[in-house]
C-alpha cells in the first residue's frame, strides 16, 4: 500500500499511531477543521500544537510510556486533547466518567491501574506503581469499558493502531463533519472522535441543548450525526427536525425497531443507517439507505469484515440458521484487561466470538436476535427477548418494549414484558396481549406492564439488568398497596386474589374496594413516603385499578429526597432557615390536608403523622402553623382548631423531655410497615432499638415523634415495626411476613441491623411477646416489654 493510502477514506489504511495520522493531516492539510464547536474552531495544525503542548505538560508531571492516565474531563474537546497527548507519549489512557460517584471512579481507576488522573486544568499523580507493559511496549494503549448485558464490567484493551485500523469503517470521507449526541466520556462516542482524527475528518461538538440542535447542526455544517436508539426517539420530538433532511443519520448502540426507522426516515432524513458494532471490533455492518428490503437487519458486513454464524460448538452454520456471530477483521482488540481466561474464550484463532445471536439471510444481511446471555428457557422453549420485543413494537402506538424472565420453579422462566406507549396513546392492554399472542404464540409474555419509560444506562441503552429489578419492584409495590388497605377492605378480598395480584398475575379494580377518602389518602401518602411518588387526588381519580397504580409508580417522576431540616428552637423557625427539605415537607402536609374533606378525616390524618414525623419535621411544621403559613388562607376555622389542638398535645409531650432543641433524626421508610429513624454518627458507634408496636398500631405507647425526642440521636437509632391492619399480631406484619417467625427473620436478615454496635428490642402490649422472642434471634443485649 502506498503512503497516499494513509489519507484515502474507504480503504484499509496502514496503521501508524493516531498522533502520527494527526501530524500527517497537520502537514498536508493544516487549515482543515479538526475540532468545531458552536463558538470556536481548531484546525488540524492547531490541534497538533495543542496536543504537543499538553504532552509536554504531562511529561513534566511525570507521565511516561509506562503510565496509565485516567481522564476525568467532561469538556469534550479538552478530553480529546488529553487522550491524544497521552497517546503521543505512548501512555495508556481511559475515560473516568465525571458523572459517576467518587467511590465508583476510585474503583474504575483501581481496576485500570491508574497512575495519574487528568481533570480540567489539573493532573493528579496517584501513589501507585506503573504496570509494566507487555508486547508492543512502544504503542500507546486505550482502555474501554463494556458490560454487555450482564452488568459485569469488562475492560477492553486496544492498541493505538487498532483504532486507526477501524477508522475507515466509520468515517467515509475527510469532508465529514461528524457530531455525536453522547459525551466523549461514553465508550462509543470516544472511539468515534478518535476515528475522525485518524481519518482527517472534522469533529463537531454540540452543546447539550436539544432545543437548539437543529440550529447548531446547520450553523456548523454537521453532515453526519450518530445517535443511539433512545436519542433517535428524542430527535422526533424536536421542532423543525425535518430541516436536517440532508444529514446522514447513523444509529447504533442498541436494537432499532422497524417502526422507529420508518418514523426517522419520514420525519428526519431518508439518509438513515442502522448499524452494528462492538467495542472489541469497531463497526461490523451498516444498512444501505437505499435497501428497501433491509427490514430490521443491521445490513451487510462492511469491507474487510468477515462474519460467520456458528453453533454452540462453534461449527459454521448455513444462511438462515441462527447461532452466535463470530467476527474477523483488522484492528480487533488485544484482550480483556486482567481476564486471560475470558480473552481466550472470546478471542480464538483470529475470530472474535461476540456473544450476539443472529443469522445471515440469503443476501448476507445480518439479523440480530439478541445476546446469548439474554436468552432464557420457558418450558424447554428458548426465548430470545429481542425477537419478542420487535413483535411487540409493531403494535400501533407502542414505542418500545422490554422482555425479561420471571423465575418459576415449575416453568423455568416465564416471559414478562414492560411496554412504553407513545405520548397521548391510551394503552389497550387486552388488544396488545392478543396481538402478541397472535405473533409470538407460546413464547408470548404472560404478564404485560405498561410503564412511562424503561431503565437505561448512561449511554442510552436499555438496561436489562435494571429491567430485572422492575419485576421485583412491581411485586414490592403491589405488596405495599395491599399492606396499606384497612382490615375491612382486606376482608372483602379472597386470599387467592391477593396472592395473585401481588405476583402480577391479576388485577384488583378500585371500584370494588369501596375506599373512602381516608383510605385513598393512606394509599397516596404511602406512595409518596415509601416511593417518593406524588399522587394528587385528581390523578388518583383517574386510576381504575391497583395494578394501574403500580404500573404508574414504576416510572413516575420522584420527589427529590429531602435533607433534614436545620435544628431550630421549638418556639421559633425564622424564614432564613427554610431549606429545600422544609419546602418539600410543607407541600407534603398541604397535600395531606387536601386529601381530607371532613374534620374527622383530618384528625385521622394527623394521627398518621404521629408515626411518620421526626422531631425536626414536627418543629418546622409547628412554627409554620404559628405563623399562619401551614394551612391555606381559606381553610375553615374548625380545621385550624383541630390542628392547634394536635400541635399543643404533641408539643406538651415533647417538652417533657426537658430538651430545648429537637433531636436530629431523619426517617427512611424501609417498608410501609417498617421505618428506620437514624441520627448523626456511624451505626458502628450506636445501639439500634428495634421497636414492636401494639396490636393494630404503628406506635408504642406514645407518638413516634415524642419517642424520638425522648431518645438520644447520638447514641440510639430506632427501627419501628408497625402492625397496621391484621387480625392478630401473632400472625405477622403485612409486607414483612405471614407469621411472627417470618417477621423476626425479616428483621434479622435486614442488612442495617448488623451495622450496629449493639441491638435492643422494645415491645408494647401485643408487641411485647415478639420483642422478647426477637431479642433471642437478634442476640440483643436487652429486651424491654411493656404490657397492660
Amino acid at each position: 500500500m502506498t503512503e497516499s493510502a494513509l489519507s484515502k477514506p474507504g480503504s484499509a489504511p496502514v496503521c501508524p499511531s493516531i498522533t502520527g495520522r494527526l501530524l500527517r493531516h497537520a502537514e498536508t492539510d493544516p487549515d482543515r477543521d479538526a475540532i468545531v464547536t458552536p463558538g470556536s474552531t481548531i484546525s488540524y495544525a492547531g490541534l497538533y500544537r495543542n496536543v504537543q503542548a499538553q504532552a509536554q505538560r504531562f511529561r513534566q508531571a511525570g507521565v511516561s510510556e509506562s503510565s496509565v492516565v485516567g481522564i476525568r474531563c467532561p469538556d469534550d474537546a479538552q478530553h480529546l486533547i488529553y487522550c491524544l497527548a497521552a497517546s503521543h507519549i505512548g501512555a495508556t489512557s481511559f475515560a473516568l466518567p465525571s458523572h459517576e460517584s467518587a467511590q465508583l471512579q476510585a474503583s474504575i481507576a483501581g481496576q485500570c491501574g491508574a497512575t495519574h488522573i487528568a481533570g480540567i486544568d489539573s493532573l493528579e499523580p496517584l501513589s501507585r506503581e506503573s504496570r509494566a507493559k507487555s508486547g508492543m511496549a512502544d504503542e500507546a494503549r486505550l482502555l474501554f469499558f463494556t458490560s454487555g448485558t450482564t452488568g459485569q464490567p469488562k475492560i477492553v484493551l486496544h492498541y493505538d493502531s487498532d483504532i486507526v485500523a477501524q477508522a475507515h469503517r466509520h468515517i467515509g470521507s475527510v469532508e465529514e463533519r461528524f457530531a455525536c449526541l453522547a459525551s466523549i466520556e461514553h465508550n462509543f462516542a470516544k472511539r468515534h472522535r478518535l476515528y475522525c482524527v485518524a481519518a482527517g475528518a472534522s469533529n463537531v461538538f454540540l452543546d447539550a441543548s436539544r432545543e437548539s440542535l437543529v440550529e447548531q447542526c446547520r450553523s456548523v455544517g454537521v453532515n453526519v450525526l450518530h445517535v443511539s436508539a433512545f436519542q433517535a426517539q428524542e430527535l422526533l420530538a424536536i421542532p423543525g427536525i425535518g430541516e436536517l433532511s440532508d444529514i446522514r443519520l447513523k444509529l447504533g448502540g442498541s436494537h432499532v425497531p422497524l417502526a422507529l426507522r420508518r418514523q426517522l426516515r419520514a420525519q428526519v432524513t431518508r439518509h438513515l443507517q442502522a448499524g452494528y458494532g462492538t467495542t472489541e471490533t469497531g463497526a461490523i455492518a451498516f444498512t444501505d439507505p437505499d435497501d428497501a428490503e433491509a427490514g430490521e437487519s443491521v445490513g451487510r458486513p462492511l469491507q474487510g469484515i468477515e462474519v460467520r454464524v456458528v453453533s454452540a460448538d462453534r461449527k459454521p452454520l448455513q444462511p438462515g440458521e441462527r447461532g452466535e456471530l463470530a467476527i474477523r477483521c483488522e484492528g480487533m482488540f488485544r484482550g480483556y484487561l486482567d481476564q486471560p481466561q475470558l480473552t481466550a474464550e472470546r478471542l480464538d484463532r483470529g475470530w472474535f466470538y461476540t456473544g450476539d445471536i443472529g443469522y445471515l439471510d440469503s443476501e448476507q444481511r445480518i439479523h440480530l436476535s439478541g445476546r446469548s446471555d439474554d436468552m432464557f428457557t420457558f418450558n424447554s422453549m428458548n426465548i430470545f427477548p429481542q425477537e419478542i420485543e420487535s413483535r411487540i413494537c409493531r403494535f400501533p402506538g407502542v414505542r418500545e418494549a422490554l422482555v425479561i424472565p420471571k423465575s418459576s420453579q415449575v416453568h423455568g422462566n416465564i416471559p414478562v414484558a414492560f411496554v412504553v406507549f407513545e405520548d397521548g396513546v391510551d394503552p389497550d392492554v387486552p388488544a396488545l396481549k392478543a396481538f402478541i399472542r397472535e405473533h409470538a404464540g407460546a413464547r408470548s409474555p404472560r404478564q404485560v406492564t405498561v410503564v412511562e419509560s424503561l431503565p437505561r444506562s448512561e449511554s442510552g441503552k436499555i438496561s436489562r439488568r435494571e429491567g430485572q429489578s422492575l419485576a421485583a419492584k412491581s411485586r414490592q409495590i403491589r405488596s405495599a398497596l395491599i399492606g396499606v388497605l384497612n382490615a375491612d377492605v382486606i376482608a372483602r378480598l379472597k386470599p387467592a386474589l391477593i396472592d395473585s395480584f401481588i405476583e402480577g398475575d391479576t388485577d384488583i379494580v378500585l371500584r370494588g374496594l369501596g375506599l373512602d377518602s381516608y383510605g385513598r389518602m393512606e394509599v397516596m401518602v404511602m406512595l409518596e413516603v415509601e416511593y417518593g411518588v406524588v399522587v394528587t387526588p385528581e390523578q388518583f381519580a383517574g386510576f381504575t385499578s391497583l395494578g394501574r397504580i403500580c404500573d404508574w409508580v414504576l416510572s413516575a417522576p420522584r420527589e427529590d429526597a429531602r435533607p433534614p431540616a436545620a435544628p431550630v428552637e421549638f418556639d421559633a423557625a425564622p424564614a432564613a432557615q427554610y431549606t429545600q427539605g422544609e419546602a418539600y415537607l410543607l407541600r407534603f402536609f398541604r397535600r395531606v390536608y387536601r386529601y381530607c374533606p371532613t374534620v374527622a378525616q383530618f384528625n385521622r390524618a394527623l394521627g398518621t403523622l404521629e408515626h411518620r414525623l421526626t422531631p425536626l419535621e414536627f418543629s418546622f411544621l409547628h412554627a409554620e402553623h404559628r405563623g399562619n403559613r401551614l394551612l391555606p388562607a381559606d381553610a375553615a376555622e374548625k380545621y385550624r382548631t383541630a390542628l392547634s389542638s394536635w400541635f399543643s398535645r404533641i408539643e406538651s409531650q415533647m417538652l417533657d423531655s426537658g430538651k430545648a432543641q429537637p433531636e436530629p433524626y431523619v426517617c427512611r421508610r424501609i417498608r410501609p410497615a417498617a421505618s428506620h429513624f437514624a441520627g448523626p454518627g456511624p451505626a458502628a458507634d450506636k445501639t439500634l432499638l428495634v421497636c414492636f408496636a401494639n396490636k393494630g398500631s404503628r406506635l408504642l405507647m406514645m407518638p413516634n415523634t415524642v419517642l424520638l425526642q425522648h431518645s438520644d440521636a447520638t447514641r440510639h437509632d430506632l427501627l419501628v415495626i408497625a402492625e397496621p391492619a391484621s387480625d392478630s399480631y401473632l400472625r405477622g406484619v403485612p409486607g414483612l411476613g405471614d407469621t411472627m417467625d417470618e417477621v423476626i427473620d425479616w428483621v434479622a436478615n435486614l442488612g442495617l441491623v448488623s451495622e450496629y454496635r449493639a441491638v435492643r428490642t422494645i415491645g408494647c402490649s401485643a408487641g411485647a411477646f415478639i420483642a422478647v422472642i426477637a431479642a433471642y434471634r437478634l442476640r440483643a443485649e436487652l429486651a424491654v416489654s411493656v404490657a397492660g
